[in-house]
């Protein structure tokens, strides 16, 4: 639904229907069971079978049915409710085996409450109340549904007049902005390398509550290393030391068990298997998606250690043992977006989110670019049609969580919260999508109010998922800055960093500071959005724009942290230029550089000497006094 002209493109809303075509292929084999279902549990009743079978079948037609049949109602709505729970507990940690059981259960105990015999009008009346539940439920989608395509016509009259910047990749022959950043900047993103840069067994500074849901280690972590990488992208691209450190070591705490090791449960509940290794199954971008989304950022930026065989082993013990690496993580992802019929891939068994997959194709994105594949190009046609029709309502809302197996979906997923996400990591491979999708909610949903974002008052805008606790809408501003930077909107980016600097309270330790009261998670992101800027996961991830320069040209190899603080650091293929702040007040320290030409002479500014030579493997050392920011240059002697 685009046509593009040069540089921008129309982005129209799809005719969605009223069930999608995989979608409603997969209701109708759920209605076709349960139908069968339905007609063997009703049938005792019509043939005047004893109290005992009619129950048990009455039970099985619907969870609590067989105690409605005995004048049970307190139990009735008992096994209804526990059914209910069972179905929230299976979205909430993917047990399928759950929902069945109780189920099976309730229909098994209700006939022990028959002994005073079946209400005369259970047996019609049961089965014709879940006949009518549905067939109601179908009539009340359908009207939702024709009001929703009124809004998305009116919505594509004026999409029709918008214009959305798609154009290819930067040039990489001018310079990529990179910033400097600003004693605040440093000083958050402190709190993210303190909680990295500890040794890989330490999990000091993160939460553990569960492992199944959002507040899971690995979705901190992974918010953890992408703020660092970003941070390096487009603030000191010339230097590793630290930052590339703290990038790995938030990789490589999610190969360890306490980390990982939550699949065991999930897959034998959730898929009935007994095989622990992650890579065993699509239904896993939960972690696949997410931990491929850090390796690829490492990769662009830093080297391809991960992508060496072995690289990234998932051990379960001393004698067990999961051997992969960054091309079969991909491979993973591509095989699973192949096999799957909406494309997309399930989170937890079962559960397909749409912000779990944008992880996925980021991670399987960045691989092709850093490996030279092209796997996404494979499956981008699906995943695109996938986000355009199964997984969005008429209206432009997306569909945030939607069952594999059963098609069904629900709102809740489906707000402000979703959309800002799917903004930010749908950037780099399906701008169109992304760049609409904010214009939609800047359209109906995100607003300037006196100069402050405003985002409809919702509980899931107020949920701080690392803490699953309510509160001010903290995360939906982080988001907010994320998205918006991202998207190139600066005057909304800034308003949402304006509020937050003014309404959030601030803790500070050693130097690192932290917004106050909310989760290790929303910090991170929000270091995330504080390093943004426009286009830069797009640019990083979608089009692979790391200069020749970046790659070869002098860097800064190692610096003592917290004691050196690198606000830029840039090369341009030959000179190295640095700005430095102290992290522990006035040092004389040791810088070490690398990538120089071996046995060259290079003049140095800002350094306690004039000039260094490169020994053998292209190395050197230049010590530097730091009492407040100072400018280091380093380049070749004429």
């Amino acid at each position: 639904m685009s046509t593009a002209t040069g540089r921008t493109t129309t982005v129209l809303l799809p005719e969605v229907p009223a069930f999608a075509p995989v979608t409603a292929r997969r209701m109708r084999r759920a209605l076709a069971v349960y139908g069968v279902v339905w007609l063997v549990g009703s049938l005792p009743g019509w043939v005047g079978a004893g109290p005992v079978v009619t129950t048990l079948g009455l039970g099985l037609v619907v969870p609590g049915g067989g105690f409605v049949a005995t004048g049970s109602p307190v139990l009735a709505a008992v096994a209804a409710a526990a059914f209910v729970v069972s179905l929230l507990v299976w979205w909430y940690a993917g047990p399928v085996v759950l929902p069945p059981l109780v189920w099976l259960l309730a229909a098994g105990v209700a006939p022990l409450a028959s002994a005073g015999g079946v209400e005369p009008w259970a047996p019609v009346a049961v089965p014709a109340a879940v006949v009518v539940a549905p067939a109601l439920a179908f009539v009340v989608h359908r009207v939702r549904h024709a009001g929703q395509r009124r809004r998305g016509r009116a919505i594509n009259a004026e999409l029709a007049r918008v214009r959305f910047a798609v154009g290819g990749p930067p040039d990489l022959t001018s310079a990529l902005p990179v910033a400097e950043s600003s004693p605040e900047d440093l000083a958050h993103l402190r709190y993210s390398l303190d909680v990295a840069l500890q040794p890989v067994d330490g999990f000091d500074g993160l939460v553990v509550l569960e492992q199944y849901r959002e507040g899971a280690l690995r979705y901190q972590l992974t918010a953890l290393g992408d703020g660092i990488a970003m941070s390096q992208y487009t603030r000191t691209p010339a230097f590793s030391g630290y930052v590339a450190e703290a990038q790995r070591n938030a990789i490589e705490k999610m190969l360890l068990r306490r980390v990982w090791g939550y699949w065991r449960t999930e897959n034998l509940w959730g898929n009935l298997s007994t095989n622990r290794d992650p890579f065993d199954t699509d239904e896993n971008i939960m972690l696949t998606g997410w931990h491929g989304t850090m390796v690829g950022l490492y990769e662009l930026l830093n080297d391809d250690r991960y992508s060496r065989p072995g690289a990234l082993t998932y051990r379960w013990s001393d004698d067990e043992a999961y051997a992969h690496d960054f091309p079969a993580l991909a491979r993973q992802l591509h095989g699973g977006m192949s096999r799957s019929d909406y494309a997309l891939i399930p989170c937890e068994p079962n559960w397909i989110y749409t912000v779990c997959n944008a992880f996925g194709i980021t991670a399987l994105l960045a691989h092709d670019r850093a490996r030279g594949t092209a796997l996404f190009e494979d499956v981008r046609d699906r995943l695109h049609h996938a986000y355009e029709h199964e997984f969005l309502r008429p209206d432009g809302r997306i569909v945030g969580v939607r069952a594999r197996h059963l098609g069904l979906s629900w709102n809740f997923w489906a707000g402000a919260a979703v959309a800002l996400n799917t903004t930010y990591w749908l950037h780099p491979a399906f701008p169109d999508l992304a760049q609409r999708t904010w214009w939609l909610l800047r359209r109906t949903g995100l607003a300037l109010r006196d100069g402050r974002p405003q985002l409809p008052p919702r509980l899931v805008n107020r949920l701080d998922p690392g803490y699953y606790t309510l509160g001010r809408d903290t995360f939906g501003q982080v988001a907010i800055t994320m998205a918006a930077r991202e998207i190139g909107d600066e005057e909304m980016a800034d308003a949402a960093a304006t509020l937050l600097a003014e309404r959030e309270g601030v803790e500070e330790s050693h130097g690192a500071r932290r917004i106050a009261g909310v989760s290790p998670m929303v910090n991170f992101y929000a270091v995330l959005g504080r390093f943004g800027r426009p286009h830069g996961l797009r640019d990083l991830v979608g089009h692979g724009a790391v200069p020749a320069a970046w790659r070869t040209g002098p860097r800064l190899a190692g610096a003592a942290y917290p004691e050196v603080l690198v606000a830029r650091a840039l090369t341009d293929g030959d000179a190295l230029d640095l700005v430095l702040r102290p992290g522990a007040g006035p040092v004389r320290t040791t810088l070490a550089v690398d990538r120089l030409v071996p046995g060259r002479c290079y003049a140095v500014s800002g350094a306690a000497a004039g000039e260094v030579v490169a020994d053998d493997a292209g190395r050197a050392h230049v010590e530097v006094d730091l009492g407040d920011r100072r400018e280091v240059r380093l380049h070749p002697r004429a």
